[in-house]
């Protein structure tokens, strides 16, 4: 007996506690960080919604620094696991939310190496999922289709970089392949969106191709909107060039009236799309008198705007911004850069 309990400490020594845990797997190790992440990142929009001013701006940068304080620790899980699907979710993962340091060059490269090798399909499902990842990923994915044989994941990708870079160089050469060579392909549609909202070059030119190529007439609708929306565009453009404005402003109306007449009864969004373009372009627009309205100043005095009549008047109409989660911040400056230029290029003399 003096023997065995003797005995004892040693064989107690040799074994592990029972409740000795494991190390966690590089997936949890992941998870775990994902979670942190998305913790402090919504109690930074938390804070965020309370302040006001320059306050609310520090917070902000704040919002957009907080990817690259977690860069290094998702590029260690890469770098350790490099045979691993994890490193992949890891390095895009820094992509995505590191806006410029150190982590997000090295994981660039890696990236651009496996969009170069990845299977297409496997590299089409990826991006469906992932969003924000810049102009250099963007000018990567549109070289990976240049190798490989036409198809619906060729097109899919060039359909990923107009959603995702529509306003970018990349962009415009991404709709002008989808127009040449994939004019049925869904993404289509979405191009067509992109070149009625102005601000791609050639869009109108762009636009009547789609027409004489689709045969959809989902597509030959969206267009025919995106069209007259482009033209309607320009209009404003042209200032004091009153007749020249007429004359784009009929075109622009002809488009419209097509699809409300033509495909309105089978597609009735863009029906109601067309209708409200219409009424803008043929009461709001530059050059025609602006509608009397009645409101109360900031004094809480009622006017009219017709009492104004003769002078300058700028009209200021704003909204409030109220934060969304986890995607705010970015879309509240977004909102209030486009209203700044809108007051900046837009300004309107109203008789």
């Amino acid at each position: 007996m003096v023997v065995m309990l003797l005995a004892l400490p040693a064989l107690r020594a040799d074994d592990k506690p029972a409740d000795e845990k494991k190390p966690p797997t590089a997936k949890q190790q992941f998870d775990a960080l994902v979670k942190d992440f998305n913790t402090k990142q919504q109690k930074i929009i938390s804070e965020y919604q309370k302040l006001k001013g320059q306050e609310q701006q520090k917070k902000l940068q704040e919002y957009f620094a907080l990817g690259g304080e977690f860069a290094d620790k998702f590029l260690k899980i890469a770098e350790d696991n490099p045979k691993e699907a994890i490193a992949t979710d890891a390095l895009f993962w820094i992509v995505q939310n590191d806006r410029a340091g150190a982590a997000r060059t090295k994981a660039l490269k890696q990236i651009n190496t496996l969009i170069a090798e990845m299977p297409l399909k496997d590299l089409s499902r990826r991006l469906k999922t992932t969003f924000g990842l810049g102009p250099d990923v963007l000018d990567a994915v549109f070289q990976r289709p240049q190798k490989e044989t036409k198809s619906d994941e060729v097109g899919d990708l060039y359909g990923w970089i107009v959603q995702n870079g529509a306003y970018l160089p990349v962009g415009s050469k991404a709709i002008d392949v989808l127009v040449e060579q994939y004019p049925e392909h869904s993404a289509i549609e979405m191009a067509c969106q992109v070149l009625g909202r102005g601000g791609v070059a050639n869009a109108a030119e762009t636009l009547q191709k789609i027409l004489e190529k689709s045969t959809k007439p989902k597509v030959k609708a969206a267009a025919t909107l995106a069209l007259g929306q482009s033209l309607a565009a320009k209009v404003d453009t042209l200032g004091d060039k009153i007749s020249e404005a007429d004359k784009v402003a009929d075109q622009a109306e002809h488009y419209f009236v097509k699809v409300v007449d033509d495909y309105g009864k089978d597609f009735p969004n863009l029906k109601s799309s067309a209708e409200k373009n219409l009424k803008s372009l043929r009461f709001f627009r530059v050059g025609k008198t602006a509608p009397d309205i009645a409101a109360g100043d900031l004094d809480k005095k009622d006017f009219k705007l017709s009492d104004y009549r003769g002078k300058v008047v700028l009209l200021d109409f704003w909204e409030l911004v109220r934060p969304l989660p986890g995607h705010v911040p970015a879309r509240a400056v977004a909102r209030e850069e486009a209203r700044r230029q809108a007051f900046r290029s837009g300004r309107r003399e109203l008789g």
